[in-house]
């Protein structure tokens, strides 16, 4: 029998199959990461990926990820900044007994490492009495209005830490304020999973809780999935897949989210905290994706493409206006885009600078139109489109 005639088939298969390998992987697909080789889709069923991060680039991609907590009210930034190591596809955020208040005046002893994917001046005002101390340069690296989130995460598991997954609205103007805690958890609750809304600003929300007790899972010694569904009608709350509550609220503005390792070491809201619990504490996230339902009338596309921008149109009394940060006070900071599968993304748009001729034409009646550049999508999908607003100006 002939071996060189029986193996050569069988190379010649392989060799095909690697090189099959290789050119598939080469081919572009869609993320939300501004990776601009990006262009294919990936889809679960009816529902389209629209933000994949899996932990695996250190330091953070700063495009995405903020990590100087609510810095806006804390005399020193630097003690806002998160201690966090990524490795082996896994995000560590990190407390040490050296670790800091991150602000003594207006939340004692608390410490955090915190990363958020949005960041601005004035950001979730979380206490009456509260000064702004720095500007913040507006950043919105991921902003999302309705979809399925979804991350893996591990807890800490010493009395006084408190992990949490929240959201919260990106306040173009004060109204767009909601707070959702997808979970705040820590050993002094027990082992449950608790989940708040808070209205603060927003006249359209109200206050809502929930406590899930998980049984037997262990959620500081293994990773647990959590999972929530925010549609117009509200939000629907997973655990391991399986639903364990939710909130009723017509939410219709994008947030930010936030990733928070807390811990509070005199007088803090969450319960006693134990000196002799050894350090460091880690809270552990695996991933963080975000998908879009594909509408009805819709299904899947080979290669995304922008089918439109919705309408945005900012409306304001001649002469009453003020400016920060180069951009009109309440001026909306994104705009919404729909693709040819029908789901739609909102992102963020660095605005065309106003200018003394832009300027004059706020001081009377009309209506014109400003352009911007449209952040966070391949130019493969973006074809060079820019972000557009009508501007109303009405009698003062």
């Amino acid at each position: 029998m002939n071996r060189h005639k029986t193996l050569k088939p069988l190379v010649t298969v392989l060799l095909t199959l690697v090189a099959l390998f290789f050119w598939l992987n080469r081919l572009p697909r869609e993320q939300a990461t501004g990776d601009e080789t990006y262009t294919i889709p990936v889809y679960n069923g009816d529902y389209r990926l629209i933000f994949e991060e899996n932990f695996d680039e250190d330091p953070l991609d700063p495009a995405i990820w903020n990590d100087q907590y609510l810095a806006s009210w804390t005399p020193d930034p630097e003690a806002a900044r998160a201690a966090y190591e990524v490795e082996d596809g896994i995000l560590s955020l990190i407390i040490t007994e050296d670790t800091q208040p991150w602000n003594p005046e207006f939340d004692g002893t608390v410490r955090t490492s915190s990363v958020m994917t949005g960041n601005r001046t004035g950001l979730h005002e979380f206490k009456e009495g509260l000064e702004i101390r720095n500007e913040i340069e507006p950043f919105m690296g991921f902003i999302s209005q309705y979809g399925v989130f979804e991350i893996r995460a591990k807890m800490m598991n010493s009395l006084g830490n408190m992990c949490a997954w929240w959201l919260v609205g990106i306040q173009d103007t004060p109204e767009q304020d909601v707070e959702v805690d997808v979970f705040e958890n820590a050993l002094n609750f027990g082992n449950v999973v608790t989940a708040s809304l808070y209205a603060h600003r927003d006249p359209m929300a109200t206050e809502q809780h929930f406590v899930y007790d998980v049984g037997d899972a262990d959620l500081s010694n293994e990773f647990h999935i959590y999972t929530f569904e925010w549609t117009p009608a509200g939000f629907i709350f997973y655990f391991d897949d399986e639903e364990i509550g939710k909130f009723q609220a017509e939410v219709a503005y994008p947030m930010i989210s936030i990733l928070s390792a807390y811990e509070g070491r005199e007088n803090w809201w969450v319960g006693p905290f134990d000196p002799a619990a050894p350090y460091p504490k880690v809270f552990q996230i695996d991933y963080m994706k975000v998908w879009k339902k594909v509408p009805e009338d819709f299904g899947q596309v080979d290669k995304l493409k922008i089918a439109s921008q919705d309408e945005a149109t900012f409306t304001l009394p001649a002469g009453q206006y003020a400016v920060e940060h180069g951009q009109l006070v309440g001026f909306p900071s994104y705009v919404t885009i729909r693709y040819n599968d029908g789901t739609d993304t909102q992102q963020w748009v660095r605005w065309e600078a106003l200018t003394p001729a832009t300027l004059k034409k706020l001081d009377r009646p009309g209506t014109f139109t400003l352009k911007g550049d449209i952040i966070g999508l391949p130019d493969a999908i973006l074809d060079s489109k820019k972000a557009t607003i009508k501007i109303v100006v009405e009698e003062p």
